[in-house]
Order: structure tokens, then sequence, then C-alpha cells
């Protein structure tokens, strides 16, 4: 074989090898934006629920805050960090218990947490 073939032939490879490994990074990126979209959904669900709270003393008389509240832990089960899990499951048993106090006590930890937690996934300097 010439120079000229084997020219050709590393081209071809690298060409293929480029191509598999651009396809490689591209479902990479894909998963990563899916990911991100969950994760700032499951956030943005404990966000109704602190504003309700914020707005009324007594969010249970509220219809639709159990539904909120459902909504947001469940997607705090599906898609969010083990500390982030374990404040939400404290502030449910809490709340079931009528605790404010304790209730109280794990909104103070889950509301920066959430806020800090939104904050990097957009990667938003602060």
């Amino acid at each position: 074989m010439e120079v000229k073939d084997w020219i050709t032939i590393v081209s071809a490879l690298i060409v293929a090898i480029g191509w598999f490994v651009t396809g490689y990074l591209n479902r990479v990126k894909d998963v990563a934006q899916k990911r991100l979209e969950y994760r700032l959904k499951a956030l943005e669900a404990f966000l109704l629920v602190w504003f309700a709270i914020q707005k009324n003393s007594a969010p249970f008389t509220q219809p639709e805050f159990l539904s909120q509240l459902e909504d947001a832990r469940s997607k705090f089960q599906l898609y969010g960090f083990k500390d982030e899990i374990a404040v939400m499951e404290r502030l449910v048993a809490a709340m079931e218990k009528q605790n404010v106090d304790a209730a109280n006590a794990m909104l103070n930890t889950l509301v920066p947490l959430v806020r800090e937690r939104i904050r990097k996934e957009l990667k938003i300097a602060g």
C-alpha cells in the first residue's frame, strides 16, 4: 500500500471515531439536561408548598395544600438527594403530628437548601 492509501484509511478512522464520540457526548448532554429538568421540577414543587405556608398560618385549611404537599413529597422521593428527602420526610412527619416547632425547624432547614440547590443546578453565582 502506498502512503496516500494509509492517509485515506486513517482519515476514515478519524471521521468514524469522531462520529461515535460526538454521538456519545450528545447522549450524555441530553441525559444531563433531562435530569436537570426533573430536578428543577422537584425543587419547584416545594416552593408551592412553602408559599402556601407563608400565605396562611393554617395551610391545611386550603383544599389544594395537601395535593401540593403530596406532589412535592413524591418528586423529592423520585428526584431528590438523600439530605433533601430526609428533611422533607421530617417536615411531613412534623406536620402530621401537628408539631409546629419541629415543622418550622424543618422549613428553616429545607427552604435554604432548596434555594441553594436551585441556584446550583442553574449555575447561578451569588
